[in-house]
């Protein structure tokens, strides 16, 4: 995790949605890393609950090293559970049945 390095470029405030738009730069060694890692290292800079980061785009270009990253900061996980499109879970249980 040492080898990514993010630097918040642009913070709007959102208050009809409650949250807070962020733009960044990443920079980083090896492969792109995950949502996770990003989630992980935004929460650590904004000194704010995971649970209440959401990752919209990561945007690389091939070859380099740099990423741009939007993302929202939610005020409460009952606005981000609202507002946040759902992620479409695996129905590779009910194929096989």
């Amino acid at each position: 995790m040492s080898s990514v390095q993010l630097t918040i470029t642009n913070k709007k405030q959102e208050p009809l949605l409650s949250r807070t738009m962020l733009k960044a730069t990443l920079e980083f060694e090896k492969s792109t890393p995950s949502y996770k890692e990003v989630v992980a290292s935004l929460a650590s800079d904004l000194k704010a609950d995971e649970k209440l980061i959401a990752i919209r785009h990561i945007y690389t270009s091939f070859g380099n090293k740099k990423a741009e990253v939007t993302a929202y900061v939610y005020n409460d996980e009952a606005k981000k559970q609202l507002i946040e499109p759902k992620l479409k879970e695996k129905k590779a249980k009910e194929e096989k049945k």
